[in-house]
Order: structure tokens, then C-alpha cells, then sequence
């Protein structure tokens, strides 16, 4: 005993003061019981894994090597992703003129859509903070629940017009909107639990079924105008959603905050770290980027090139196609740490280069004459953007994860729900801002004009994005990291 004291001292002495300290931590470090999303390299996290995980988990996200619980988590959420982006985009073929036919003016009908997106917003927030106290199962399985009564009211809707009409439509929309929030939240917070070290490919497969959904939503909807009128089409997806909400009863494992209980997070905390910050402006400038060509493309590309409703229905086949299946793999590039800084950034640069190319700007047409303004220039615009925001789109959790651990956040099931509510609530701001915002400016300026700003913004936070990776890792280089001698090192200095 007394010769290790003395070799502890010769050590001390050669090494010097901070040496000291890390010697002490070597023999006093152990290796952490919870993966968390800190600053480790990926090797690093890779070999806690190995360590804390069950064979089943640590190898990823595979359905062959999957455990039950991640296959159960999986299945589920998919599925409501599928059922609820079909319901979201069922309407768009009839609602906004059966709308006006029964006393709406145009405004109306841009703010009915755009209640939702506000409600949406403070849900998400609410949810987030208050998962764990009110249940992760209980409020994925309600929120369903609530969307698929509403979805059933909307229907019953046919049999009334005027002030009655509209005033049902936003109480209904509202509502709706809260049950969204709810299964939206909860529903990322469950597989981000499922799949700590895969969050990133995990959310870029999900992104399969909601391609899916909103391919299949616009012709289903059309065809069950067509068969039954205003109310089939609600009355059909309302009963999807109520079966999806037994089905995902029966199936949802239990999660861990029935047996963790209530965990207060403080959610203002969240907002501090500017890392986090960076991840939800982020989330809305990737919203904007889905969303701000809905209420424009169609009418400018019917006007412009006489485009029939058939082709401009394959050109969003075409977009949803592309990006659904690029997804899952900008998923697996973004769960590597050390790629998210270059991807994001490249990403979004390419995601402008395409809204150029859409209209196309009169940047390119009419002052440097590098491209045609024709139908086929749009198509490759379109092309180009979903070929591209996936590389945006998928590393925001794991921004917001990683961000909130490095600031000393505890890494739980309560941390989850604030990230995926916070996330869902600054994606709804993107929904509700960029179509308003393209909406406005090509009533004023023109589609190219519009999608020329749009490229301009998604440059522009770029520019923010780099500035502040460059800022961090200046940050990084600058600190000394402390080296923990090895064994070889210490019977070196000690000989």
C-alpha cells in the first residue's frame, strides 16, 4: 500500500499540477450508465453503447436485429404518419371551393387552414413540457382519438353554410389541431426513446410514410368527393384515424415515463443555448421550404404553360417520391456528429439553388440568360429541392438532443417530449408563414419573384448556420482538452 502511495507521489511530481487531476480522474472515472447526446465522438458513443445496450438495440435501426419494443414503436408511429398526412392533404382537391360555396370569402379560407398551424404551435409547446405528467401513451392514443372525431364533425358540416359554417370550421380546426399536437409529440418522443443512437435515420424513414401519405390524401380525396360528396371524404378518413387509434392501443408498448413519473423540465432553459436556437429557426426555414409552394405553383404553372391538372399532379408525385426515399438515408448521414455541420449547410445551399430554378427567377431568365422559362425548368427545380431538404430536415432532433446535453441537461424521456414539442411547434410556424408569405408576395410580384425570396432566405440563414459552426469549433480549437495519461505513460514517467 505504502509503495502505491509513492508511486502516486513520484507521479504527482513529474506530471505537475493539472497532471495530477488527471490521474486522480483515471482511477475515479467510470463508464456512464446513459447514453447521452453530449459532445463524444461517435467512437465514443459507440463503445458506451456496447457497454449499456442489449444486443437487440445497439446494433440500430434494423428491423432484422430490432428488439420487439423498437419494432412495436416503429410500427405504430408510422402508421399514424401515413393515416394523418393522408387526412391533412385530403381536402385540398374540394375543401377550399366547397368553402366559398357556402359563404367563405378567399381570406377566410386561408385563415381556416391557418388556425391550425397556431394551435398547432402552442399544443406542441405544451405538450412537450407537460409529456411525462400527462403520459406519453395516454396522449399519442388521444390525440389520434381527437383528430378522428374531428375529422368525422367536419363532415356533418355539409348541412350548414353562412356564419354557422365558419365559425364550425375554426372550433372544429382548433380542435383538431390540438390532437395533432398531441400524437405528434408524443409519437417522436416514443421513437426517440426507442432509438437513442438512430434518431436521425429513424425520422428520415419516417419521412417514407409521410411522402406516402401526401401522395395518396389528394387523389383519394378527389375520388371520394366524386362517389359521395363534401362529407365522405372526412366521414372516410375520420374512421381511418378512430381504427389507427384502436389499433395503436392494442400495440404501443408501455414507455418508461409510466414508470419514471412526472419529470419537470424547464422549458425557458431550452431557449438559452443557441445551438437549440439555431435548430428551431431551422425547423421553420425547412417548413417554409415544403410548404410555400402549395397555394402558388398550380395556378402560376396553369397560367404560364397551360399546364394540365394530371401533369402538375405528377409533378408533386414526382417531388414526394423523390424526397421519401432520399430521406432514410440523409437520416443515417445525420446521425454521425461530425457530418451535421457540413451536410446542413450544403443542404440548404442546394435547396436554394432549386427555388431558383423554380418559376425560374428572372435572375436567370431575363438578367444572365442561363435558363429557358418552360415547364421543364420547374419540374427540375422541384427535383432538386426534394433531392436536397432531407439533408436539412433530418438532423434538427439531433441537433436539439445534442445541444441540450452539452448544456448539462439530463438526458430522459422528459427531455424527449420538450424536444419533439418544441420541434413540431416551430415546424407549424414554418407551415403557417410560408404560405402566407408566398401567397402575399406573388399576388404582388409574380411566382418567380416569390421563389427567387424564398432561395434568398434559405441563403441567407445558411450564411447564419456557418457562422455559427465556424464560431463553435474556433470555440472548441481554442480549449485545451485534458489528456488522461495511459498506462504506458505513467510507467514511462515513473521508470
Amino acid at each position: 500500500m505504502k509503495k502505491n502511495e509513492k508511486e502516486d507521489s513520484e507521479t504527482s511530481r513529474l506530471l505537475g499540477g493539472q497532471n495530477t487531476s488527471r490521474h486522480v480522474q483515471l482511477e475515479t472515472d467510470s463508464v456512464p450508465d446513459v447514453v447521452t447526446y453530449g459532445s463524444a465522438t461517435d467512437e465514443q458513443t459507440e463503445q458506451v453503447v456496447s457497454d449499456t445496450e442489449t444486443p437487440a438495440e445497439e446494433e440500430g435501426f434494423s428491423c432484422r436485429r430490432a428488439s420487439k419494443r423498437q419494432i412495436l414503436s416503429f410500427i405504430c408511429v408510422a402508421s399514424l404518419n401515413f393515416s394523418g398526412y393522408c387526412y391533412y392533404s385530403v381536402i385540398a382537391p374540394f375543401f377550399p371551393d366547397e368553402a366559398i360555396k357556402r359563404g367563405a370569402s378567399q381570406t377566410v379560407v386561408g385563415l381556416i387552414f391557418g388556425c391550425f398551424a397556431v394551435v398547432n404551435f402552442l399544443g406542441g409547446l405544451v405538450f412537450g413540457k407537460y409529456l411525462t405528467a400527462i403520459g406519453s401513451r395516454f396522449m399519442l392514443t388521444s390525440g389520434v382519438f381527437v383528430g378522428g372525431s374531428c375529422s368525422v364533425l367536419f363532415g356533418l358540416l355539409e348541412y350548414t353554410e353562412g356564419t354557422t359554417f365558419i365559425v364550425f370550421c375554426f372550433a372544429i380546426r382548433s380542435i383538431e389541431a390540438l390532437g395533432v399536437a398531441g400524437f405528434q409529440t408524443a409519437g417522436t418522443a416514443i421513437l426517440t426513446h426507442a432509438f437513442p443512437n438512430n434518431v436521425a435515420t429513424v425520422m428520415g424513414s419516417l419521412e417514407i410514410f409521410t411522402g406516402l401519405g401526401l401522395m395518396a390524401g389528394p387523389p383519394i380525396g378527389g375520388v371520394l368527393y366524386d362517389l359521395g360528396g363534401f362529407k365522405t371524404p372526412f366521414m372516410t378518413m375520420g374512421g381511418l384515424l378512430l381504427c389507427c387509434c384502436v389499433f395503436v392501443t392494442v400495440l404501443i408498448p408501455p414507455q418508461p415515463d409510466e414508470q419514471e413519473g412526472k419529470t419537470d423540465v424547464p422549458l425557458l432553459s431550452f431557449f438559452k443555448i443557441p445551438a437549440f436556437l439555431i435548430a428551431c429557426g431551422l425547423a421553420i426555414i425547412v417548413a417554409c421550404m415544403l410548404d410555400y409552394i402549395d397555394p402558388v405553383l398550380q395556378p402560376y404553372l396553369i397560367k404560364e404553360f397551360k399546364t394540365s391538372p394530371v401533369r402538375i399532379g405528377l409533378m408533386y408525385l414526382l417531388w414526394a417520391a423523390i424526397y421519401s426515399v432520399l430521406a432514410p438515408a440523409w437520416g443515417r448521414l445525420a446521425d454521425k456528429k461530425k457530418w451535421v455541420p457540413i451536410m446542413v449547410p450544403l443542404g440548404m445551399l442546394v435547396t436554394s439553388v432549386g427555388t431558383l430554378i423554380l418559376g425560374p427567377s428572372p435572375l436567370l431568365t431575363d438578367y444572365v440568360h442561363i435558363l429557358p422559362k418552360t415547364e421543364w425548368v420547374n419540374t427540375v427545380g422541384l427535383a432538386v429541392i426534394a433531392v436536397s431538404v432531407g439533408a436539412s430536415l433530418t438532423p434538427i432532433v439531433n441537433i436539439m438532443l445534442w445541444a441540450a446535453s452539452d448544456a448539462g441537461m439530463e438526458t430522459n424521456f422528459a427531455m424527449y417530449g420538450v424536444v419533439s414539442g418544441v420541434m413540431n411547434a416551430f415546424f407549424a410556424i414554418g407551415d403557417l408563414v410560408g404560405p402566407l408569405g408566398s401567397s402575399a408576395l406573388a399576388q404582388r410580384f409574380g411566382f418567380p419573384w416569390t421563389s427567387t425570396a424564398f432561395g434568398g432566405l434559405i441563403l441567407f440563414y445558411m450564411l447564419i448556420v456557418v457562422a455559427f459552426y465556424t464560431y463553435n469549433g474556433c470555440l472548441k480549437t481554442r480549449s485545451v482538452p485534458h489528456v488522461i495519461p495511459t498506462e504506458g505513460e505513467r510507467e514511462r514517467l515513473l521508470a
